[in-house]
């Protein structure tokens, strides 16, 4: 899986489990929501900054946010 695509779903995945919208979520990790939604879509590249806006404002630490199946080279089962 692109790795791209990978951030971006497990952002999605997380901010769905906030029951947060694109609009309030990107109003509070501070970043426009049309980057959030091209970011979780796997269409745009996302730096370091901005992934630990988005992690802080999910309440995850990176090492729990990339702690996951997807990213330890295991496929995820659907």
């Amino acid at each position: 899986m692109d790795m791209k695509v990978a951030i971006g779903e497990r952002i999605a995945e997380l901010r769905k489990a906030k029951k947060l919208s694109q609009q309030k979520f990107s109003y509070e990790a501070e970043i426009e929501r049309s980057y959030l939604t091209h970011v979780e879509k796997g269409r745009k590249n996302i730096s370091i900054d901005t992934l630990i806006k988005i992690t802080d404002a999910l309440g995850v630490s990176l090492k729990d946010f990339f702690n996951k199946e997807t990213f330890n080279g295991k496929k995820k089962s659907k």
